[in-house]
Order: C-alpha cells, then sequence, then structure tokens
C-alpha cells in the first residue's frame, strides 16, 4: 500500500483471449521481436490513455493477461520484449511521418502562396466595383478560395504534426513503462 505522500500507480489491465490476439499472425519472427496484432497495438494504446480519465498522466505500467495454456515458461519475457519492440519501432514511424507530414505542409504552404496572392490582387481588383453582382461573385469566390487553399497547409503543419507527434510520444513511453504478463 502507497504512504500518504507517495503517488498510487495506475495499472492499465490488458486482458486477451488468446496468444494469436496478441501477436500478428503474418509475422514469422521469433516471439521476442514479433509484431503486435494492429487489434492488441490499438487495445493497449488505448487502455494506457483511458487508464486515468481526466488526468493528463498515463499509467504506470502495463499487466497482460492470457490463458494459461498460452504461457510457457519463457513466454512472458518474451511477450514483454515484444510490446516494448514493437512500440519503440511505432514511434520512430511516427516520426519519421511527422517529417514527411512536415516536408508535404511546406510544399503546401509554397503552393498557398502561389494561390493566394493573385488571389488577393483579383479581390483588391473587385472591390472599385462593390454593387456589381458579377464582381461580388468573384470576389467571393477568390475569397473562399483563398481560405480553402490556407486551411491545408495550415492542417498539414499544425494540427497533423500535433497529433503524431502526441502519439509517438505515448508509444515511447509504453516501450518505458514496467511490463507484467499473467495468467488469467
Amino acid at each position: 500500500m502507497p504512504e500518504q505522500n507517495e503517488p498510487a500507480y495506475a495499472t492499465a489491465h490488458i486482458p486477451f483471449r488468446t496468444i494469436a490476439h496478441l501477436f500478428d499472425p503474418d509475422d514469422p519472427t521469433p516471439e521476442s521481436g514479433r509484431e503486435l496484432s494492429d487489434r492488441a497495438e490499438e487495445q493497449i494504446f488505448h487502455t494506457v490513455l483511458d487508464s486515468k480519465k481526466g488526468s493528463k498522466e498515463l499509467s504506470d505500467k502495463i499487466e497482460i493477461t492470457l490463458p494459461a495454456s498460452d504461457l510457457t515458461p519463457d513466454r512472458p519475457a518474451a511477450i514483454v520484449s515484444a510490446v516494448r519492440s514493437h512500440f519503440r519501432i511505432r514511434a520512430d514511424e511516427l516520426q519519421r511521418s511527422m517529417r514527411l507530414t512536415q516536408r508535404v505542409g511546406l510544399r503546401e504552404f509554397r503552393l498557398t502562396l502561389a494561390v493566394c496572392i493573385p488571389s488577393f490582387v483579383g479581390i483588391a481588383l473587385c472591390v472599385p466595383f462593390k454593387g456589381d453582382p458579377l464582381m461580388e461573385v468573384i470576389q467571393n469566390v477568390l475569397i473562399i478560395f483563398c481560405w480553402v487553399t490556407i486551411w491545408q497547409p495550415f492542417q498539414s503543419i499544425v494540427f497533423d504534426r500535433w497529433t503524431q507527434s502526441a502519439a509517438a510520444k505515448v508509444y515511447r513511453q509504453i516501450a518505458k513503462m514496467e511490463i507484467c504478463v499473467r495468467a488469467a
């Protein structure tokens, strides 16, 4: 039992009905380096995130339960190794994806400038003809065109990168967590 000043540890309990639900069935690698199934990755990720509802902190520990018939004496250590390896690799993949997102976002930004500058000129040219329905339609179309063009690089460079960065951080934390495997 933790003392009053000592924080309570939050454990993410993750049950699997069979070892086949944990590992990717198409990966022939030995279990200690084997990839997790997409379902297992998602379940671990979301359970760790959701274990402390209302808190910005994650779980401190992961407890994976499997049927006793699926646990051989060396399997728990292999599972811990596979989970750590899988989440480190996924974090690295997200880092690479973030670099690509940034590169694409910067290219989109350059395209935005190339499209918006002439559009701004067109909008300014329409101002003296206020009241002319055709010129107001053209001006409004150019304004909408600019908004649409500006939004995509902003989405890529800001929001998409933030999401990827946050997910990569959680993946790295999962790879470092205390992990135990026990029979259900």
